[in-house]
């Protein structure tokens, strides 16, 4: 067996693996379990630290059947993740289901997880929403929040309800849950299920953003720049970009990037600008990828020099990720230093991707 496996069963028998959280407070306590059911679960938790999974699963198996929460739930993990045993989703929910009726939080969350999943056989997103529920009521915050989450969802038979969808969001958010709050945000914005309201989306957006949600300083940014629900700022809004350009955003770091370029409520600061949109770039952005590549082949306003080996190399990796453009005008960069192999590659892939003027140079 592989080691990364092998590490990732021992994972799974500590209680590390497939939680969305733990906490051994909400979890079934020793002094709950039967002692002979807590001896067998230790004895089985420590022969396959030992790499004895065979004898140490059996083990797990028998403190299941005698009402151990977190042995039924390590064997659930284990048959939902196919490690030391053969995967087997019936069995990962037999075991999951005998952890719930125990009262152990997480799994309801991986069994919730599991069951609303298009890809698991005999899904079953009504139940899934039954498991979580039952914890979201107790006040848990991210039951809420998954529950909200599994409201808008639909799934075969089970439609999507999105009043009980909000419902629980708006539950959520009032716990102080951040990416509730911003989802509630967003919604308010929108006008979604809700009438739309920028001042409400701005308060919800604030309290989101004092938890470090990249995307509610990004959507406040855009607010102040708007003047949408709030005051146009330029000013707080540049301080908004930055700071969710810092914490993660990408669209804040290519927007940030094009206002420093441009000199856009801001003075014009090309290392800034440069410094963003590499962010982005490297964050995965094909337009920023796409937008550094065309600065550096062509300059900008003397604030930036021609760079062509810094052009070619994000042209070379927009292009990679299928930006007929960046195809193109690979093609042409290769072209002009007579790599026609090249050259032909990338104009023939531009073409693939319907660009009118590669279709011209290769007809």
């Amino acid at each position: 067996m592989a080691n990364s496996k092998v590490g990732l069963a021992r994972l799974c028998v500590s209680g590390l693996l497939l939680c969305i959280s733990m906490s051994a407070a909400t979890q079934s306590s020793a002094s709950q379990t039967h002692p002979i059911a807590q001896q067998l679960f230790i004895q089985g938790d420590e022969l396959i630290k030992q790499d004895q999974f065979t004898r140490g699963i059996s083990l797990l198996e028998k403190a299941a059947s005698k009402g151990h929460a977190q042995a039924a739930f390590e064997l659930a993990s284990l048959y939902e993740a196919g490690l030391v045993v053969e995967e087997d989703t019936r069995l990962a929910i037999k075991y999951y289901e005998m952890a719930v009726r125990k009262g152990y939080r997480d799994a309801h969350f991986n069994l919730a997880l599991l069951l609303s999943s298009p890809f698991t056989p005999n899904n079953d997103l009504s139940r899934a929403r039954e498991v979580v529920e039952v914890i979201a009521d107790q006040g848990d915050i991210e039951a809420q929040f998954l529950l909200a989450n599994l409201m808008k969802k639909k799934l075969h038979d089970a439609p999507s309800k999105p009043g009980k969808a909000f419902y629980w969001l708006q539950h959520a958010a009032n716990s102080g849950h951040g990416k509730a709050q911003y989802q509630l945000a967003t919604e308010y914005m929108k006008g979604l299920h809700v009438s739309r309201s920028a001042k409400t989306a701005f308060k919800w957006f604030n309290r989101a953003a004092m938890q470090n949600v990249a995307e509610a300083h990004y959507n406040l940014a855009l607010m102040h720049e708007k003047g949408d629900g709030v005051a146009q700022d330029m000013a707080k809004a540049v301080e908004w970009y930055e700071s969710a350009a810092e914490l993660g955003s990408v669209n804040a770091q290519q927007n940030l990037g094009l206002k420093y370029l441009a000199g856009e409520g801001v003075e014009p600061m090309p290392r800034q600008a440069i410094k963003y949109l590499s962010k982005a770039a490297n964050s995965g952005s094909t337009e920023s990828q796409l937008l550094l590549a065309k600065v550096y082949q062509s300059g900008y306003q003397d604030l930036i020099k021609v760079d062509l080996i810094n052009a070619e190399t994000w042209f070379l990796r927009a292009a990679r990720k299928g930006v007929a453009e960046a195809q193109y005008e690979l093609a042409l960069m290769l072209r002009d230093r007579n790599d026609s192999e090249g050259a032909e590659l990338w104009g023939r892939r531009a073409i693939a991707g319907g660009h009118l003027a590669a279709a011209k140079l290769y007809q």
